[in-house]
């Protein structure tokens, strides 16, 4: 398939060279920052674009890779440059695929579910990738794309995409955030931040073969109250962290009835 991709963040940066990799050809990729844009271009052999106004037609599928905020107005700008009938997807797991339909008579959702970082390359065997259209072809071409890149490919509507992205911040926006503060704690009483290591790896391993209700553990599961004082009272020094505390233990305690 002959790909234009507009974006070249994390997701853009990481799926192009994807689906370079498998076949397929990215005739264009836009970046605003020139020399990224055509750092990226020579790895996928595409030409680079840092004006929206360069964008071309031709492609059999223009995937915006942008912003939410962004989308709208950026598939505003090149439905001045490609006829209203091109297939066009963006890749938001909370933004509906409506946000194109008043700029292109086909559009849809592309939407590989995991968190991207420049430096770290991405196992896409392993990503599931979300699929949908508002026409049933597109539907099945999109479908068949994703399948050259995962083996994970699924049919979610908008509306089921929006609640699995609400699930996705929990379990990695949030557990992140969360070993920020852990992180930000030992480095602020001067101990080791790798002391924590083992355990954040053996938790993610648990629920690889475990329901994560199943495995729960620590003082608030137990209602160990003797302990749950202790740390607030150590938080003391760490509002903030406290609060967050105090939230968790509770919202913990409601699901287990400790």
């Amino acid at each position: 398939m002959n790909i234009t991709i507009i974006g070249a963040g994390n997701v853009g940066y990481h799926l192009s060279q994807r689906l370079v990799e498998v076949g397929h050809r990215i005739q264009q990729i836009f970046s605003r920052k020139t020399d990224k844009v055509i750092r990226i271009s020579k790895i996928i052999k595409a030409e680079p674009i840092d004006n929206l106004s360069s964008v071309k037609k031709g492609a059999d599928l223009y995937i915006l890779a942008v912003k939410d905020d962004a989308i709208g107005s950026v598939a505003e700008k090149i439905r001045k440059k490609i006829p209203g009938n091109s297939w066009v997807v963006h890749t938001s797991g909370s933004t509906p695929s409506t946000v194109l339909e008043p700029y292109f008579e086909n559009y849809g959702v592309f939407y590989p579910l995991q968190t991207f970082s420049m430096n770290r390359m991405a196992e896409f065997t392993d990503i599931p990738f979300l699929v949908d259209a508002n026409k049933e072809l597109m539907k099945e071409r999109l479908y068949s794309l994703a399948e050259t890149i995962s083996p994970k490919v699924y049919r979610i509507d908008d509306e089921a995409r929006a609640k699995i992205h609400v699930s996705a911040v929990f379990v990695n926006n949030f557990t992140n955030h969360l070993y920020a503060i852990a992180e930000d704690m030992l480095r602020s009483e001067e101990l080791p931040i790798e002391v924590i290591s083992p355990l954040i790896q053996e938790t993610a391993k648990k629920i690889r073969f475990h329901s994560p209700q199943t495995v729960q553990t620590g003082p608030a599961v137990r209602g160990d109250e003797a302990t749950i004082q202790r740390h607030l009272e150590y938080l003391e020094k760490f509002p903030k962290y406290k609060e967050v505390y105090e939230l968790l233990t509770g919202s913990i305690g409601g699901m287990y009835g400790s």
